[in-house]
């Protein structure tokens, strides 16, 4: 008998979660949520848009957003990826 995953069967591919931790400075505000995601490519996205409603609500508090980065994490925490929040105001990390 031969098993086949339903991804195989519905033509889907397996979705990853992702973490998407602030770190500004020595403070990491973290995740505890995440998303899921088909890859790395829509992690970057997410973080980008995340990035610029950060930048966004600093602004309208009269603050810069600093040298702070969205830390992009796994399933298993382990950080894949940082987005600086600067970067986000450019475009996609990945671009």
């Amino acid at each position: 008998m031969v098993i086949i995953p339903s991804s195989k069967i519905t033509g889907l591919s397996e979705m990853r979660h992702y973490f998407f931790h602030l770190k500004r400075g020595q403070m990491t505000l973290l995740d505890r949520e995440g998303v899921q995601l088909a890859n790395i490519e829509e992690a970057s996205r997410e973080a980008t848009l995340r990035g610029r409603e950060i930048v966004a609500r600093e602004g309208l508090k009269g603050r810069a957003p600093g040298g702070a980065t969205i830390v992009i994490a796994d399933e298993y925490w382990r950080p894949v990826l940082e987005v600086p929040l600067k970067d986000a105001l450019e475009g996609d990390a990945l671009d």
